[in-house]
């Protein structure tokens, strides 16, 4: 399952440091932040980052002296640093004592998390917000499905089917509107698919979660505790 990558901040300047937290707690990530190195440091344990964001010019010591440390408590842990310096010899500074990429000042808020999440996956870490629908949830990204806490194995087709659905969840979409979405309207078969499908979901979820409106086609019913978009 899924859990919530937690994101460490470093970094003095209190607008800077507001500004990504807000910025990666709308993300979706669990984040602590510090003012300086020290603090940080002394926290680093309790909290378990899976990543640091960590600005160089500091008012205790510098972030480079921080990454060091932060390698000696955890060869793992990412360091992205976040500098105003933007000289070749302070980038390769950073990284020789530990970065594992570099931003400079001013940045993009979407380059930040763009180079976030690329840090995350080399580490393969699971960023992925679910659609979750009672007891379902599909990751759409994975392409994985589970029920009740335990993974389902579907075919490709019964995964777009169930994706479609839970994207138009409680509403009812025909048959012809499901053969277009999920076989493409190239497709010339019988309409009895999707029925032959239907029934393959509800005998590997819940033969509850896919309603059958007659004559209309099917809706999946429940309450969306939390989606992607």
């Amino acid at each position: 399952m899924a859990r919530v990558p937690k994101i460490m901040i470093v970094e003095d300047d209190r607008k800077i440091r507001r500004l990504l937290e807000i910025e990666l707690e709308h993300a979706g990530y669990e984040i602590a932040s510090f003012d300086n190195g020290i603090d940080a440091l002394e926290n680093f344990k309790q909290f378990s980052p899976d990543l640091v964001i960590l600005d160089i010019m500091l008012p205790d010591m510098d972030g480079y002296e921080i990454a060091q440390n932060l390698r000696k408590l955890s060869p793992d842990v990412l360091i992205l640093m976040l500098t105003a310096l933007g000289m070749k010899k302070d980038k390769l500074a950073g990284f020789e004592s530990g970065a594992d990429d570099y931003l400079t000042k001013p940045f993009d808020n979407e380059e930040l998390l763009a180079r976030v999440r690329a840090l995350l996956r080399r580490k393969h870490i699971d960023i992925s917000k679910p659609y979750k629908i009672g007891s379902l949830e599909v990751y759409e990204d994975k392409r994985t499905v589970y029920y009740n806490k335990e993974e389902v194995e579907l075919t490709k087709t019964e995964f777009e089917l169930l994706l479609y659905l839970v994207k138009n969840i409680n509403r009812t979409v025909s048959k012809e509107e499901i053969l277009n979405a999920v076989w493409g309207i190239d497709y010339y078969g019988s309409d009895n698919t999707v029925e032959v499908y239907i029934n393959y979901l509800r005998k590997k979820l819940s033969p509850d979660l896919i309603k059958t409106v007659r004559g209309i086609g099917y809706r999946l019913v429940g309450e969306e505790l939390e989606t992607n978009h």
